[in-house]
């Protein structure tokens, strides 16, 4: 159960007003499952403010009458925290604020999970609407730190928006990283966002999206001595995509208008040829490659592999096995390289590729993935 003391400590003190320290003192009484009295929430509120609480609590509770609501006219009168009470704690606390109710439900839209601060996080915050459009949210108890910001989609729909970096790069980090946000603030999806190493088949471009569909741990599986030659026996468990997301996904392979429009917002030097999305298998490992041999050695299990990076297995996984309702997963990875061509000149292009397209593509397509109903 949440203690008063971090509801105080998710705000500054001076957002601490009379309604917001009511109406946490409702949460932690439960009064968002059973009814509660004016002098239990003063009671609780003596315990932890002594003098500094509200004056009047009856008073306050009757002119808050979208959040708490009396229950039977008593005496005592006793109070419920409705669940529109609990949202407005939760927008003003950061907190996800779970409740027995909101185990069948999700509290967030999109959570975004980016390997690198820069240039991965760093794109995606630029994106929607620049850095002072975020706000830092949740427990300071957790190791990572999660911003919030909102999209509002072409139809008009505002998308709650959570965005976090793993501490380091790799498989582990990343689904340590997808399954705190997953239990924190219970994303609808969850997308990987950020730069990748492509592979040279099918003409790829820098820029160029792709989405892992598989992804695939290929250091997972067997080493064996096979008549006294050691070989590679791969066990990877492939995950793909929903499939609702992949058929929509599909409409933009050669969506060259919207591709054209995001290029023509890049201040800088862009490919050649016209940028495009690829939907594929995509490897994921604890490495760095700079070995072209390695790439074979991949794409001999794997023949239409598209590209490599260390992290979307580990965010799918992440997702796979997350409680119910399990959101969604998708990768949208840009090119920056092409594994053994080793380069940093346009992993910020990349990274804008990837923040951009996503972005547009949720916007658009918000509504086919999720139908109002």
């Amino acid at each position: 159960m949440i203690q008063f003391s971090t509801l105080m400590s998710a705000v500054k003190p001076k957002e601490r007003s009379d309604q917001y320290v009511i109406l946490a003192a409702m949460f932690v009484l439960n009064a968002h499952v059973a009814t509660v009295t004016a002098k239990q929430i003063s009671e609780l509120l003596k315990l932890h403010l002594g003098a500094k609480r509200p004056a009047n609590i009856n008073a306050s509770l009757r002119a808050y009458k979208a959040y708490v609501s009396p229950t039977d006219e008593g005496p005592p009168l006793r109070w419920s925290l409705t669940a529109e009470g609990v949202e407005h704690l939760r927008l003003l606390s950061g907190l996800a604020l779970s409740t027995a109710a909101d185990a069948d439900r999700f509290n967030s839209d999109i959570g975004i999970v980016c390997a690198l601060e820069y240039p991965e996080l760093d794109a995606v915050l630029r994106t929607l609407g620049g850095k002072g459009a975020w706000k830092e949210v949740g427990d300071a108890r957790h190791t990572h730190v999660y911003r919030e910001a909102s999209m509002t989609t072409v139809d008009g729909t505002k998308l709650r928006v959570i965005a976090t970096t793993s501490t380091s790069m790799g498989l582990t980090a990343a689904a340590i990283a997808t399954t705190h946000l997953v239990l924190q603030f219970r994303p609808r999806l969850v997308v990987m966002i950020g730069i990748a190493a492509g592979t040279r088949s099918g003409g790829k471009q820098f820029g160029d999206i792709l989405v892992a569909d598989p992804s695939v741990d290929y250091n997972s599986g067997k080493v064996a001595l096979e008549n006294g030659i050691r070989e590679f026996q791969p066990d990877p468990y492939p995950i793909g995509l929903n499939p609702r997301l992949r058929s929509v996904l599909q409409k933009y392979r050669n969506a060259q208008q919207l591709f054209g429009e995001i290029r023509n917002r890049w201040p800088g030097a862009t490919p050649t040829e016209p940028n495009r999305l690829y939907l594929g298998p995509v490897g994921a490992a604890d490495q760095v490659i700079d070995d072209p041999t390695r790439v074979l050695e991949i794409q001999k299990n794997w023949r239409k592999l598209i590209g490599v990076e260390m992290e979307t297995y580990g965010v799918y996984r992440a997702v796979h096995e997350s409680p119910e309702p399990r959101p969604r997963a998708a990768s949208f990875k840009a090119v920056c390289d092409f594994a053994a061509e080793k380069s940093a000149s346009w992993q910020e292009y990349a990274a804008f590729m990837a923040a951009e397209f996503a972005s547009e593509f949720f916007k658009r397509e918000w509504a086919s993935l999720w139908p109002k109903t």
